[in-house]
């Protein structure tokens, strides 16, 4: 017998997870969740990506901030549920040679406008 691979087609199988992620985010509990998690990990994401992109260490750029370098570290990993403070993603993203803004959108499913406030 021949080892044959067959192509699932993924659109027949399930739901798709968009689908379900909007009806979930109609439970008000499962949203915050959502949305904490959600910019956690932007936050996360952005931070190292921009570190990186400037070839600099935990280390220097917690100098740079002015905070120990767990800080740094806290900041990019995913497992502290807590969300900086404005102040202190400023520092951050100055440190980083970048400028900060707070985007709103709203949620998919939703309407409303965007809107995007400078923050330095």
């Amino acid at each position: 017998m021949k080892n044959m691979r067959r192509f699932i087609d993924p659109r027949k199988i399930g739901v798709p997870i968009e689908d379900s992620i909007r009806k979930s985010l109609r439970d008000p509990e499962y949203r915050r969740h959502y949305m904490r998690y959600s910019v956690r990990f932007t936050i996360a994401a952005t931070v190292k990506s921009l570190r990186l992109s400037r070839g600099m260490t935990q280390k220097q750029l917690a100098d740079r901030v002015g905070v120990p370098q767990s800080q740094i570290a806290r900041l990019e990993g995913v497992e502290d549920e807590r969300i900086p403070t404005l102040e202190h993603l400023v520092c951050v993203f100055l440190a980083l040679d970048s400028r900060a803004a707070l985007y709103l959108s709203p949620l998919p499913g939703f309407r409303g406008p965007k809107r995007e406030i400078a923050l330095v």
